[in-house]
C-alpha cells in the first residue's frame, strides 16, 4: 500500500523546520561532521536513559545486554497489549536524545505497548558488528519470555536502517521474526550515493550529506558499506515481517525510501509506504499536529 499525504503544513511544524534551517545556515555546509553532529545533539538533549518525567509517566525498568542498557517502558494506568523493540537513530554516533523519549512515552501511553529501548553500541567506538552481536543476544532473551512472533521492530533514522536488517540478519540466521518492521525515516543506504539526494539535499532543513558519509564510515569501520546489516537496502526483501514506512519529502533519505518502496513493488514484497510532504527527517518524533497523524496510521 501506498499513502501520499498531500495536507497543509501545520503552523507548529513550519517552526520546527525553522529553527532547523537558522541552525544548519549557522553551521554552515563545510562544518567539520562531529561538530555538526553534537550541535544538532547537545550535552542537554541527550539521554542515554529515560528521562526524569519520563519515569514520572511510566514505569521504567532497566538490566544489561552485552555490557549495554537496556530500558523497558511500560504503562502505569492499564495492562500491555504489545510489545516493541525500538531502536533509536542519530546516525549510529548519538544515543537517545530526550525528543526520542517524550515520543516514545506517548507511544507507549496511547497504544498500550510495552517498549524496550537498547542503547547499543555506537561508532567511532564500536562497529556494526557489535550493535548486531548486542541485538541477536537481547533477541534471544525476550525469545525466552514472549513468542517473537508478537514483538513489533520499529526504528528511527539510522534506528530504522538497523531494524530492516536486523529483520535480515534474523531470516538470514532462522531465527524467528518479528512480529512487523515500522521504519520511520529510516538510513537505508550509508553511502548516500544516491543521484537523487543532491536533488533533495537543499530542500533538508536538518540533515547534512557529508557528516552523514562520515558516520557511515565510522560505522562501516572498514566492512563493505553495501553489507546488508550497514546499508539494508542491498539485502534480500523476501521472506520478511510486514514492513511499513513513514518519510516526508524535505529529507535527503526519501530518495532511497522511494527506492526500497519500488524494490518491494517489482519483488512482491509487502511494504505500506507513507509519504508526507512539506516533512522534514524524523517528524513523526516531534510535538506537532502530523505526528499525531502516524501514529494513528500505525494503529
Amino acid at each position: 500500500m501506498i499513502f501520499i499525504n498531500r495536507g497543509h503544513q501545520s503552523v507548529r511544524s513550519a517552526l520546527f523546520e525553522q529553527v532547523f534551517v537558522r541552525a544548519k545556515i549557522s553551521h554552515g555546509p563545510d562544518a567539520p561532521p562531529p561538530r555538526f553532529f553534537m550541535r544538532h545533539y547537545t550535552k542537554s538533549l541527550i539521554s542515554s536513559a529515560p528521562t526524569r518525567l519520563v519515569r514520572a509517566r511510566l514505569e521504567v525498568r532497566s538490566f544489561e545486554v552485552a555490557g549495554r542498557q537496556v530500558h523497558i517502558l511500560m504503562p502505569r494506568a492499564e495492562g500491555c497489549t504489545r510489545l516493541l523493540l525500538y531502536l533509536h537513530g542519530g546516525s549510529y554516533v548519538t544515543t537517545f536524545t530526550r525528543q526520542h523519549w517524550n515520543f516514545l512515552a506517548k507511544l507507549a501511553e496511547t497504544t498500550h505497548t510495552a517498549i524496550i529501548a537498547p542503547d547499543y553500541p555506537l561508532a567511532p567506538d564500536k562497529r556494526w558488528s557489535d550493535a548486531y552481536r548486542m541485538l541477536f543476544e537481547l533477541w534471544e532473551r525476550l525469545s525466552a519470555y514472549v513468542a517473537p512472533g508478537h514483538v513489533g521492530l520499529m526504528g528511527d533514522s539510522a534506528g530504522g536502517g538497523l531494524a530492516l536488517g536486523f529483520a535480515q540478519a534474523l531470516r538470514d540466521a532462522r531465527r524467528p521474526l518479528p512480529a512487523a518492521v515500522v521504519m520511520l525515516s529510516p538510513w537505508l543506504d550509508v553511502t548516500l550515493e544516491n543521484p537523487e539526494i543532491q536533488q533533495l539535499s537543499p530542500l533538508d532543513p536538518f540533515l547534512n550529506v557529508e557528516a552523514l558519509r562520515a558516520a557511515g564510515r565510522a560505522w562501516a569501520s572498514g566492512s563493505n558499506p553495501r553489507r546488508h546489516e550497514i546499508s539494508p537496502i542491498y539485502g534480500r526483501l523476501n521472506d520478511l515481517p510486514p514492513l511499513s514506512l513513514f518519510v516526508g519529502t524535505k529529507d535527503i533519505l526519501l530518495a532511497d525510501c522511494r527506492k526500497l518502496w519500488n524494490i518491494c513493488a517489482v519483488t512482491g514484497t509487502h511494504l505500506d509506504y507513507y509519504e508526507y510532504e512539506h516533512m522534514m527527517h524524523v517528524w513523526m518524533l516531534m510535538p506537532i499536529r502530523e505526528s499525531g497523524s502516524a501514529r494513528f496510521s500505525r494503529r
